[in-house]
């Protein structure tokens, strides 16, 4: 029997509805209420129109030949720098 909430995994004993993973984010949302978690997974996993264009832009702006990005050196370049 496969899992009532991602409907792909097998369930974790014969009289549950959930795999391992959905068993635990059910025990969050009974912790912490099922409104905060969808809240946060809103917040967290989604993004708007402006979050969207922003990153879009980013990325734009690096692929044009951004060149304030410096690689860190490694600690094998330090060692050797010093004297």
């Amino acid at each position: 029997m496969s899992c009532v909430l991602c409907e792909k995994k097998a369930v974790e004993n014969w009289f549950g509805s959930f795999c391992a993973e959905c068993r635990q984010i059910k025990n969050l949302g009974n912790v912490y209420g099922f409104d905060r978690v969808l809240e946060i997974l809103k917040k967290c996993c989604i993004r708007d129109e402006s979050q969207l264009e922003k990153k879009i832009d980013k990325h734009r702006r690096k692929s044009d030949g951004d060149d304030s990005y410096i690689k860190p050196k490694t600690r094998s370049e330090v060692r050797r720098a010093s004297p």
